[in-house]
C-alpha cells in the first residue's frame, strides 16, 4: 500500500490534519489547472475546476484504486468537512440575489421580459418534472424538485462573452431581467418543495395540505431571521458619506458604543466582505441547523438591504482578488462530491433526459414567449440559446437535497448534465451571439453611411446615446463643488430607472476630488467615477449661471460639469466616455453654445449638431 494511500485510509488522530491538508491542496490544485486548461481550450473555466475536483474527489479516487477499501476513510471525511463552505457560499450567493430586487430594478424589467421569463421557466419545469414522473417513475414531489433545480441560469459565462462583443441594448437589458427573475422564482420554489421533501420524510408527517402548514411556518421563521441578519448589518454598517472636502472624521454621540467601536464605512472593502460574510453565516447556518429554507433567510436579507442600507454591501461581495478565490474553492468541492460510480446505467440515461427536456423547455419556452410579446426578431433569433448555461446554484442544490434527503442519485443527474450544459451551452451562447453582433454591425455599417466625419461627431454621438433633456440641469445652485456634485448626483438618480446608492457615490466622487481635481479648465469640470451597482452608464450635464471653483488648473470658474458614472466592471467604458467628453467639451465653440443654453432642449440641441454637423463647430482651443 502507497503512504497517500496509507494516510487516505487511516483515522489515526494525529493525522487527520495531514490528511485534511493534503485533501485541501490536491482539489485546490486539480481545480485550478483545470480551469486554466480549459480557459486555454476556450472552453468554461468553471467546467474545468468542476472536473479537476472531480478528478482528485474520494469517489474517483477509489474508483481507479489509489484509495483502496470503501468509501468512509480519512481522505473522504476530510473532503467532506470541506462541505460547509460550499454552503456558507451559496448563502452569499443568494444575498447577492437580493441586489437585483431593488424596487427600481424590478421596476424595470418590464412586461416583455417579465412574461418571456415565465413562460420559459414554467414549460422548463413542467417538461423536466414530467419527464421524471411518467417516464423516470420518480415521486411526485422529487420530479418536481429536480424541474424546478432545472429553471436556474447561470449568466456570468453568457455577460462575460457580451463584454468581450461589446454587446449592449435590447438584447442584453432582457437577458439581464431575465435571469434575475430565473434565479429568484427557481429558489423559492426549490426551497418550498425541498420543505415539503423534507416534511414528507418525517414519521406521521401526515400528507395532503397538512404538509404546507408546518412550511410555511418554516418559511415564516427563515423570513424573520433574515429580517434580523439585515438589522445586524445595518448596525454594524453605516450608511453616512464622506465628506468632498478634506477633514476629521467626527464620530457622533449619539451612536451607540458598539457602533463606535465595530461599524464600517460602507465603501467596497474587504472589511465590509468579512462583516457580510460572517453574519450571514450566522444566520443561515442557525436556519440550515433547524431544517429552515436558509436561501430564502438570505435572498430576503439581500432585499432589505438593496431596498433600505448601503449598495456598496453588495460590491464587497464583488471584490476581484477576492471573488475568484471563492468561486475556484465552492466549485473544487462541488466537482469533488460527484460520486463517478453512480455516472453508468439508469442514472446515466436520466442525467441524458434532464439535458434534453431542459433544452427543450428553454428553447421553445423563450422562443414561445417573444412570440406572444411581439419581440423583434433578431431577439428572438438569438434570446433562447442565452438561456442554456448552468452552474453554481443549480450544483449546489443539488448537493444541499441529496444531503438532507440522502439522495446521492439527484447529484449524479444534475451535475453531469451542467457540464454538458457549461460546454455544450456555453458554445451555442457564443454562436447566438456572433450571429446577433453581426447583425447589429451591419445595421450600424449601413446606418453610419454618409457620415461627413469621424472624431468631433463620433465622441458627440457617444455622448447622446446616453443623455437626453432630462439628464440636462440648467441653472445649478450649488455655492461649492461638494454642492454643485451633490445635486448632480441626485438629479442623475431622479432621472435614471437604475437604482444609484447615494451615499456611495457621493463618498467615491468625494475620494476622487481628494486625489485630484476633475477640474479641466477653460470652465469645465468632469466628475466622475465607477459604480459596481450599475449596469449602464449614467451622464448628467449641469449649467452654472456663474460658475463653481472647481480647483482647475488655469482658475477659472466652471460652469459646463459633466457628470459620468460608469460601471466598475467595465473600466474600458469609463475611459472611452471621458474621452469622449474631452473631445467634446474642447471644442470652444460648443463649449460657449452648451453654457448659454437656456434650457435642457436647446442644450440637446448643440450636441445633435455637433454629432451632425461638424463643420459647423471645428474652433477648437490649442
Amino acid at each position: 500500500m502507497s503512504e497517500f494511500a496509507f494516510i487516505a485510509t487511516t483515522s489515526v488522530p494525529g493525522r487527520e490534519v495531514a490528511v485534511q491538508m493534503i485533501a485541501l491542496g490536491l482539489i485546490i490544485l486539480a481545480a485550478h489547472l483545470g480551469g486554466k486548461l480549459f480557459t486555454r481550450m476556450r472552453l468554461s473555466q468553471v467546467t474545468g475546476q468542476l472536473i479537476g475536483g472531480a478528478l482528485v474527489g474520494p469517489y474517483a479516487l477509489h474508483l481507479v484504486g489509489i484509495i483502496p477499501g470503501p468509501a468512509g476513510g480519512a481522505y473522504d471525511n476530510a473532503l467532506h468537512a470541506f462541505h460547509f463552505f460550499i454552503f456558507v457560499f451559496l448563502s452569499v450567493v443568494a444575498f447577492g440575489i437580493g441586489e437585483e430586487l431593488h424596487l427600481s430594478r424590478i421596476k424595470r424589467v418590464g412586461r416583455s421580459a417579465l412574461i418571456i421569463c415565465l413562460i420559459q421557466a414554467g414549460m422548463t419545469w413542467v417538461f423536466i418534472s414530467s419527464a421524471f414522473y411518467f417516464i423516470g417513475g420518480l415521486g411526485f414531489v422529487d420530479a418536481l424538485l429536480i424541474g424546478s433545480i432545472g429553471i436556474a441560469t447561470a449568466p456570468a459565462v453568457t455577460f462575460v462573452l457580451m463584454n468581450q462583443l461589446r454587446i449592449e441594448g435590447r438584447l442584453r437589458h432582457i437577458l439581464g431581467s431575465m435571469v434575475v427573475l430565473d434565479d429568484l422564482i427557481e429558489v423559492i420554489i426549490f426551497s418550498c418543495l425541498l420543505q415539503i421533501s423534507l416534511r414528507q420524510l418525517h414519521p406521521g408527517a401526515g400528507g395532503g395540505l397538512s404538509v404546507f402548514f408546518p412550511v410555511a411556518k418554516e418559511i415564516v421563521l427563515a423570513l424573520l431571521v433574515g429580517g434580523l441578519i439585515f438589522f445586524i448589518l445595518r448596525l454594524l454598517v453605516r450608511r453616512r458619506a464622506l465628506s468632498l472636502e478634506v477633514e476629521h472624521e467626527r464620530i457622533h454621540q449619539d451612536e451607540g458604543f458598539l457602533q463606535r467601536v465595530l461599524a464600517e464605512h460602507p465603501s467596497p472593502s474587504a472589511e465590509i466582505f468579512l462583516v457580510v460574510m460572517g453574519i450571514v453565516s450566522l444566520g443561515t447556518g442557525f436556519v440550515y441547523y433547524h431544517h429552515w429554507p436558509f436561501l430564502v433567510t438570505a435572498i430576503f436579507a439581500g432585499f432589505l438591504v438593496a431596498n433600505f442600507h448601503s449598495h456598496a454591501i453588495f460590491d464587497s461581495l464583488k471584490i476581484e482578488n477576492i471573488t475568484p478565490i471563492l468561486n475556484l474553492g465552492f466549485f473544487a468541492l462541488v466537482g469533488a462530491s460527484i460520486d463517478l460510480s453512480l455516472l453508468s446505467g439508469s442514472l446515466a440515461w436520466m442525467a441524458g433526459m434532464y439535458v434534453a427536456t431542459r433544452m427543450a423547455g428553454k428553447f421553445f419556452g423563450t422562443w414561445l414567449g417573444c412570440r406572444i410579446v411581439k419581440e423583434e426578431r433578431k431577439v428572438t433569433a438569438c434570446l433562447p440559446s442565452l438561456m442554456l448555461p448552468q452552474a453554481g446554484v443549480a450544483a449546489v442544490e443539488a448537493v444541499y437535497a441529496g444531503a438532507v434527503l440522502g439522495r446521492p442519485d439527484i447529484v449524479a443527474i444534475i451535475l453531469p448534465a451542467i457540464v454538458f450544459f457549461e460546454i455544450v451551452g456555453v458554445f451555442l451562447v457564443d454562436r447566438g451571439l456572433r450571429r446577433w453582433r453581426s447583425w447589429v454591425a451591419g445595421e450600424e455599417e449601413e446606418m453610419s453611411r454618409g457620415t461627413p466625419r469621424a472624431g468631433l461627431s463620433e465622441s458627440a454621438r457617444r455622448l447622446l446615446g446616453y443623455i437626453s433633456e432630462d439628464f440636462v440641469k440648467i441653472g445649478l445652485r450649488g455655492k461649492t463643488k461638494k454642492d454643485v456634485i451633490k445635486e448632480l448626483v441626485y438629479h442623475a438618480s431622479s432621472a435614471t430607472e437604475q437604482h444609484i446608492d447615494l451615499p456611495q457615490a457621493m463618498q467615491v466622487l468625494g475620494e476622487r476630488e481628494q486625489l485630484h481635481s476633475t477640474g479641466m479648465g477653460h470652465g469645465v469640470a468632469m466628475p466622475h467615477c465607477r459604480l459596481m451597482g450599475l449596469d449602464t452608464p449614467v451622464l448628467v450635464f449641469g449649467v452654472h449661471p456663474e460658475g463653481v471653483d472647481f480647483d482647475s488648473p488655469d482658475y477659472i470658474p466652471c460652469r459646463v460639469i459633466l457628470l459620468i458614472l460608469t460601471c466598475a466592471r467595465n473600466p474600458t467604458e469609463h475611459l472611452q466616455l471621458l474621452s469622449s467628453a474631452a473631445h467634446v467639451l474642447g471644442n470652444r465653440q460648443i463649449r460657449d453654445r452648451l453654457r448659454d443654453a437656456r434650457n435642457p432642449r436647446e442644450f440637446i440641441q448643440v450636441m445633435r449638431e455637433a454629432a451632425e454637423d461638424p463643420e459647423r463647430v471645428d474652433s477648437r482651443d490649442k
